[in-house]
């Protein structure tokens, strides 16, 4: 009977995997600014990784675990040194705040994971030598640890299948030349655009002019309590400067947040052109959620990013997908639930 289902198993793993992975492909083909895109991206490589080890123990007819897991904790600990090495920089350049903390939390959390997987082997390993080889562990404390370690990978896997769909999106081509170049404010100095901005702002400027300077610029921040003037005045200040004449910029000065400035500059766009194309420039660690925000307010066009600071970014990022995870509350609790439906499975095989 092994013989027939063990192949059996191994070939629908094989299976899934590759249509998990032409589903992924169809799906950024149909939309690109899709969550779901994100979450096949990250299914797909771990489907593959499982596929490699399975078919590096049929090959070699022992257990790989443990070959497969070294390298990957070893790169763990190398990205959590980075992250907290990160965090410390950011601080020491910024002052501190939760937000400029969070490489340095996510690297002190890798950390402890780590440290509490190999924390659980030691005891096992101890408990079996006390036993004269006997498996004595409780496995009911066994399946809450996993379950445990697993709910918690959650965070950083979906960070991960972020930060790659967010360079695979930065990738693609845009579709046609936009109607509109729609700028997202983000704060200023005073009365003068931040760097941050301006960025997003030459971005804009740079796909302007790739594109034969026909776009109008809608420029869309309002002004905050602790601000001289309004987001947008500033940054037609800064495109007349750069010599986008004033005929080709339009203003939307209500906004105070980006799902705001969206769905205010839509309006816009909508009332000046029937069938309008966009092109919305923020920085890069911020186009993949103002992709997806674009699109579940029904704008029609694609997001491009300028640049960011090198030590701001892993921050930027980080901030910008604990977003998006808290945004997709329903996913994280399917994916709850299918790892606690498969621990007990795990745990009533191994009864």
């Amino acid at each position: 009977m092994d013989l027939f289902v063990y192949p059996m198993v191994r070939l629908l793993l094989y299976l899934v995997t590759i249509g998990i992975m032409i589903f992924s492909v169809i799906s950024i083909y149909r939309e690109r600014r899709r969550m779901l895109n994100c979450v096949l991206l990250i299914l797909s490589i771990v489907l593959l990784w499982k596929c490699i080890t399975v078919v590096e123990g049929y090959v070699y007819a022992k257990d790989v675990t443990g070959p497969v897991i070294l390298p990957l904790m070893i790169l763990a600990v190398i990205f959590a040194i980075g992250m907290i090495a990160n965090g410390l920089i950011v601080i020491s350049k910024e002052g501190f705040s939760i937000a400029h903390s969070l490489s340095l939390l996510v690297g002190a959390a890798i950390i402890v994971f780590i440290a509490a997987y190999l924390g659980l082997i030691l005891y096992v390993l101890h408990l079996q030598e006390l036993s004269y080889g006997v498996y004595s562990i409780p496995r009911p404390l066994e399946t809450a640890f996993f379950f445990c370690m697993e709910i918690a990978a959650y965070v950083p896997l979906m960070m991960v299948g972020f930060v790659l769909y967010s360079v695979i999106y930065q990738k693609l081509p845009i579709k046609k030349n936009p109607d509109y170049i729609v700028v997202l404010g983000c704060g200023l100095s005073g009365d003068h655009v931040t760097p941050l901005l301006a960025s997003r702002l030459d971005c804009g400027i740079t796909l302007d002019k790739k594109r034969g300077c026909k776009s109008t610029f809608l420029v869309s921040g309002g002004k905050g309590s602790d601000e001289v003037i309004s987001e947008a005045q500033a940054m037609e200040n800064y495109l007349l400067e750069q010599g986008i004449p004033e005929n080709r910029i339009l203003k939307e000065d209500r906004s105070t947040t980006t799902r705001e400035n969206l769905i205010f500059s839509k309006k816009i766009m909508e009332e000046r052109t029937k069938d309008y194309y966009c092109v919305i420039a923020t920085n890069n660690f911020h186009v993949l959620r103002a992709a997806i925000f674009a699109k579940a307010q029904g704008l029609n066009g694609e997001v491009i990013g300028g640049k960011t600071a090198s030590y701001y970014h892993p921050v930027a990022v980080i901030r910008e997908h604990v977003a998006l995870i808290l945004a997709y509350k329903k996913l994280f609790l399917v994916y709850a639930v299918m790892v606690f439906l498969l621990n007990i499975c795990h745990y009533l095989m191994i009864l």
